[in-house]
């Protein structure tokens, strides 16, 4: 037969292949539940930067509108500025002017401040001031401001040069009640601080955003001009604050509740991806290392615990070779060791069992060889016999013909083979024949007496050739013929049948046999062997012991009172007539 793989080899590669599945399992899963809570933390920081470009806008606007406040509080305490609107005159003029210029200090956000009182003409800051500035002042949104009277407002954004230089501008406009007179201070702020922090923030959170004022105008992009036109299309209608799905991404918008400026974001599918790959690869790498950890420490445990089971199939190996002498070492108490000392019971059962074997083969080699040299010319002997018993005929000498006939019928019975099965009734017409020759020299100092069970059926019943004659024999000649006044020898013969064995008791009322000599008898029958004189008992014991592990024979005797032999039988019996 061909050797398959080892249970070692067969079980690395299951747990190979589980661990393979588990980590495509996990994989999967955390594709199907990780991804999704990723790529929401994704959004979510794009979220976050629209908040923060929305905070600092709105910081921006914020500032402006304190240094409105404050701007407006020095006006009331310059009195340049007050006697300029009190005397209007050129002189009063540009001296206001110049100390509204003097407290324009924020010169990084606050590019130039108007001021006008009242019918009373302009004032400016005097520094860069544009044209656009101008026109802003003559527009219809400047007019509805000065209609107005506690009013604030943003204009549009625009850009305007100066010195080569862009400024990104918003015109923040307010009314104040100043010594019993509506002014409106109107600061022009410049952006490009501010627009450079968004541009950091959006840089790190998207692929492209764009800034629109309160009027829906773009007046600020950057990223990836690719997205430009997808981006553009989420109008500033989304809402306060929204989140929408697109081609190629996401697009995120949040809206000012101050200024009414919209920053509209877009992320797009890959980058989210790539914020993800960190994540994934991180994940998929703790997976992997917790999961070759458990491969490896599984293995290890599994080959620790079939290292006595590959142990036992290599000895089992060696067995079905024919090498019985060597045992497994038990080297635990669960149940591999109970295998392993099961295995090792089995090697020292199945030894003894091929001893038994081979001495009963021996036995019977012996038993039969014997036999064979028994059996020597039988036809001789028969012959003889017959010459006799004519004789015998011719000199009217009746008893001796009788008593040669019987002998003749014992011959020919003994030289039959042992394991021979004949019916009951033979083997008890035999020992009737036997009987009658002992009556013949004893007279009536010797009887015997039959016991049968009604429900044995002696034709029909099957037992092993010449096996009750050696015990009645032993029974007149070592119980009954050395009393003096004789004896009697009864058989009694039952059915076990719950037990499917035959008992025949053979008792007589001699001599009995000695203490000692029952203890030898005993043992010599424990361990029968074939003897070639004075077979008797010990034949009957070894034919039994080969015939069946249950056959056995039982002696019991007292001195002057008696012995008895019981024999157990296999109980066979013709089914057919006993069925009938």
């Amino acid at each position: 037969m061909k050797r398959g793989r080892s249970i070692q080899g067969k079980l690395r590669r299951r747990i190979v292949l589980v661990g393979l599945a588990s980590f495509f399992v996990a994989t999967l899963l955390s594709n199907l539940v990780w991804v999704p809570m990723l790529r929401s933390r994704a959004l979510k920081t794009a979220k976050n930067g629209n908040e923060e470009i929305t905070s600092r806008i709105d910081s921006t606007l914020e500032f402006i509108d304190n240094y409105s406040e404050n701007l407006a509080l020095s006006v009331q305490q310059n009195a340049a500025i007050q006697r300029y609107f009190a005397e209007p005159t050129a002189s009063n003029q540009n001296i206001a002017m110049l100390s509204l210029s003097n407290l324009t200090s924020y010169e990084g956000i606050v590019r130039a401040v108007f001021l006008e009182m009242n019918d009373r003409p302009l004032l400016d800051s005097l520094s860069r001031i544009c044209e656009a500035d101008y026109e802003l002042l003559h527009s219809q949104w400047y007019q509805d401001i000065r209609d107005s009277e506690f009013c604030r407002r943003l204009s549009r954004v625009y850009t305007v040069s100066i010195n080569h230089v862009d400024y990104p501008t918003v015109a923040y406009a307010r009314n104040f009640y100043l010594n019993n007179r509506w002014c409106t201070f109107v600061i022009f702020t410049s952006l490009n601080d501010t627009l450079y922090d968004v541009r950091t923030v959006g840089e790190n959170n998207y692929d492209y955003f764009l800034l629109r004022d309160s009027t829906g105008s773009v007046f600020y992009t950057a990223g990836d001009e690719t997205w430009a036109e997808r981006t553009a299309a989420v109008g500033p209608e989304a809402g306060l604050s929204g989140l929408m799905e697109i081609t190629g991404g996401t697009a995120l918008t949040r809206r000012s509740v101050s200024s009414g400026w919209t920053i509209t974001s877009f992320v797009s599918n890959s980058n989210i991806l790539r914020s993800l790959m960190p994540y994934s690869l991180g994940l998929l790498m703790s997976l992997a290392c917790l999961l070759l950890m458990m491969l490896i420490v599984l293995s290890t445990s599994l080959g620790k615990m079939l290292r006595p089971v590959v142990s036992l199939a290599r000895t089992m190996d060696g067995a079905a070779k024919g090498n019985l002498e060597q045992k497994v070492e038990i080297c635990s108490d669960d149940e591999i060791g109970l295998l392993q000392q099961s295995y090792n019971k089995m090697l020292d059962d199945l030894r003894r069992s091929i001893d038994l074997i081979a001495e009963k083969e021996r036995t019977e080699q012996q038993i039969r060889f014997g036999l064979l040299v028994s059996q020597i010319d039988p036809h001789f002997l028969f012959n003889t016999l017959n010459v006799i018993q004519q004789m015998a005929g011719t000199e009217s000498a009746y008893r001796t013909q009788a008593l040669i006939m019987a002998l003749s019928h014992l011959l020919r019975y003994s030289l039959m083979s042992n394991d021979e099965q004949v019916p009951l009734s033979r083997e008890v017409r035999i020992v009737d024949e036997y009987y009658s020759i002992y009556h013949v020299r004893f007279g009536d100092r010797v009887q015997m007496q039959w016991a049968f069970s009604d429900s044995l059926d002696l034709t029909e019943t099957m037992v092993p050739s010449f096996i009750l004659q050696p015990i009645v024999e032993n029974a007149f000649k070592h119980g009954i013929c050395p009393k003096e006044e004789g004896g009697v020898v009864r058989i009694r013969m039952i059915p076990l049948r719950e037990k499917g064995l035959l008992c025949i008791r053979v008792l007589d009322n001699g001599v009995g046999i000695e203490p000692e000599q029952l203890q030898q008898l005993r043992t010599a029958l424990e361990q029968p062997a074939p003897r070639w004189e004075h077979i008797g008992i010990y034949n009957v014991a070894a034919r039994l012991r080969l015939l069946d592990a249950r056959c056995r024979v039982v002696v019991r005797s007292r001195p002057g009172r008696g012995t008895a032999v019981i024999l157990y039988l296999p109980l066979v019996e013709n089914e057919e007539e006993f069925e009938e």
